[in-house]
């Protein structure tokens, strides 16, 4: 028996090696030599290559060298040039079947060629295809083949960055096969979403003046108008589509059902939304599976407006909850949105209709004013409050009414002024809202624990705060401006050089009030510490130190601005005047402060009417007093001091 000699290459190690290299290089010379002058019928042969004894066998291997790809996979998407046609007509020539074989992810050479832009070479194997015989029916049947996600070569052409090539390999598929944009017939990307999603708005009417006929579907049961109202801001692409094929509006998704008017109003794409709307205003009223319409997913106000503009009934549709679109908004907390919607009722003169949609009561029985309770919205419930047609006292499926929400929602202890729980309650109870018909709730039960710990842990800040403050006073009350008189008189020596000077002496009473406030916030801060005082005096004594820290910052900066008057007022106005100026900032919290605190009261106007005005009045005077009392006594002193003549 003879043996092999030592010098022979294994065939597993080799061939591929060998075959690879020559495919990618497009060496046809190097092709026939490894695949030798046997045709495919002799699929069950071993081709013996003339160079160091390197077998392979068609059958076995199928021409496969890598997990991959075959050997016709590799020069299809290496290039175009001579070479490679050449190789791939010998490739073909040994192994005709590899030409519609997919790899592990189904393509074909053909789906090679294509996704490489291998516009020369995805028109030779169509050529190759055509001299196998068989007809169109077998050139199609190539073309046609689909890969795992359902798509022919077509698609990977679509994917291409450069439009003239698109444009030229499309034609030329095509040409070959006219129905080709067909596939997938459903529940999958077809050739025109795929060219509309990538913004081909020119390749996705070539497909159409080709064939009529053509595949609309997309993924997850979309089809192609979904992603045109998407991606084409610009609605012509949709107005195209909706000439095409009117059918498309109607067609929800596998995955909730939504509808192309359902993605182009949760986009806020208003120019979609009206081209959907004239094609089918039937559109407006189809629910997607959650049964939510297309305006209860809107979250633009653009879009409201178009949709209650052409469908005005669609505003009194209610989704599965049994929620109107007004009390969706009111739920996501889109308190702009709410009230610019409440300004369109407004201007159509249809407070009445705005009243009535909110006044309807959900699944739950809560109204949109029990929503906005829950929702903490006090901007909303300006609005709702200001509508005297809405039902302030109707219970939900609990019996229990916006008032009995509010209160089981209002902080206990310690909390500032503003907050929105707080707010709502008081203008509730202002309006006249009633409990429910049951017996009175208690209000929260307050967490001692929980109080003294917050209490405990906002001491040590405000101490530090006013511990600077008298800190500052002392050094300021000592450290006057204009200085002191040196001399020999002792009448006259030492004492402030601006003694006489009108101003000087709100300097003195500025920084006193300043001293005496900061002082106090210490003392009731002490107080706040407390632990064996009863909990509710710590908390009062603890609002007590910040009111008068605050009232200590403000006779500061009164002192301030007072004092660079005295020295500088005959000097230079310029900087007198820019230092006021910059001493009004601290006044600006006190304008936000009086704005929120007496805003709320405008709501009350149409249900109160000069009652209102009393509290807007009362509030108005009693946030200012409160805030600016310092600067007040400060003004009255020297009012005082000018008339008296005190020096």
């Amino acid at each position: 028996m003879q043996t092999e000699p030592q010098n022979k290459m294994r065939p597993s190690e080799t061939a591929p090696e060998l075959l690879m290299m020559a495919a990618r290089e497009g060496d046809s010379a190097r092709l026939r030599d490894l695949l030798g002058n046997h045709d495919a019928t002799a699929t069950a042969v071993q081709l013996v290559v003339p160079m160091p004894e390197v077998i392979v066998n068609i059958e076995e291997n199928s021409l496969a060298i890598s997990r991959v790809d075959s050997i016709l996979h590799v020069v299809a998407a290496c290039g175009d040039t001579a070479e490679f046609l050449e190789s791939a007509s010998l490739i073909h020539s040994k192994a005709k079947h590899l030409l519609g074989t997919g790899n592990n992810k189904g393509d074909t050479p053909l789906h090679c060629a294509a996704g490489a832009g291998r516009i020369k070479m995805l028109s030779h194997l169509i050529h190759l295809a055509m001299a196998d015989g068989g007809g169109d029916a077998k050139v199609k049947a190539v073309l046609r083949k689909q890969n795992n996600k359902g798509e022919t070569a077509l698609h990977e052409v679509l994917r291409l960055s450069d439009k003239k090539m698109v444009r030229g390999m499309v034609e030329k598929l095509m040409e070959v096969d006219a129905e080709l944009a067909r596939l997938p017939i459903a529940n999958g990307t077809s050739p025109l979403y795929l060219a509309v999603s990538l913004g081909h708005d020119d390749i996705a009417e070539l497909l159409y003046s080709k064939d009529k006929a053509l595949s609309y579907s997309g993924p997850d049961g979309q089809n192609v108008l979904h992603v045109a109202v998407l991606r084409s801001q610009v609605v012509g692409m949709t107005n195209k589509l909706l000439q095409w094929n009117r059918d498309l509006s109607k067609q929800g998704d596998s995955r909730n059902g939504s509808t192309p008017l359902h993605f182009a109003a949760s986009c806020g794409f208003d120019q979609a939304v009206v081209s959907l709307i004239n094609a089918d205003k039937c559109s407006a009223y189809r629910p997607d599976n959650k049964g939510s319409f297309p305006i209860h997913i809107a979250n633009k106000a653009c879009v409201i407006r178009v949709l209650l503009e052409k469908c005005p009934n669609c505003a009194e549709l209610r989704d599965a909850q049994g929620r109107t679109f007004l009390h969706v908004v009111i739920c996501d907390k889109k308190d702009t949105l709410f009230r610019y919607v409440f300004g369109l009722f407004r201007a159509s003169h249809q407070v009445w209709r705005f009243a009535s949609i909110m006044d309807k009561q959900d699944n739950e029985g809560n109204t949109g004013l029990h929503l906005a309770v829950l929702a903490g919205r006090v901007r909303t419930l300006h609005c709702l409050l200001w509508n005297k047609e809405i039902q302030l006292n109707l219970p939900n499926n609990d019996g229990k009414t916006a008032l009995d929400l509010a209160l089981s929602k209002k902080p206990t202890g310690v909390h500032f002024g503003l907050d929105s729980w707080y707010q709502i309650y008081t203008l509730l109870a202002a309006a006249g809202a009633k409990y429910g018909a049951h017996l009175k709730e208690h209000e929260p039960q307050l967490n001692e624990k929980e109080e003294a710990d917050k209490i405990n842990g906002y001491i040590p800040t405000i101490a530090i705060v006013a511990a600077l403050l008298v800190a500052v006073s002392f050094t300021c009350a000592f450290s006057v401006p204009g200085g002191y008189r040196a001399g020999d008189d002792q009448h006259k020596a030492g004492t402030p050089v601006l003694s006489q000077n009108y101003f000087f002496l709100g300097f003195i009473m500025a920084n006193n009030l300043a001293l005496l406030c900061s002082g106090l916030s210490l003392v009731s801060l002490m107080y706040a510490g407390l632990t064996t005082i009863d909990l509710r005096i710590r908390a009062k004594a603890f609002i007590l130190s910040i009111v008068f820290l605050n009232s200590s910052a403000r006779s500061l900066t009164a002192a301030f601005s007072i004092g660079i008057y005295a020295v500088l007022a005959l000097v230079d106005r310029t900087y007198v005047v820019v230092t006021m100026a910059f001493s009004t900032v601290m006044l600006l919290d006190i304008g936000w402060f009086v704005y929120m605190a007496t805003a709320a009261q405008f709501v009350h106007f149409n249900r109160l009417g000069m009652r209102a005005c009393l509290r807007f009045a009362f509030t108005m005077a009693a946030t200012l007093m409160v805030s600016l009392w310092p600067y007040a006594f400060t003004i009255i002193f020297l009012i005082y001091s000018r008339i008296n003549g005190v020096h």
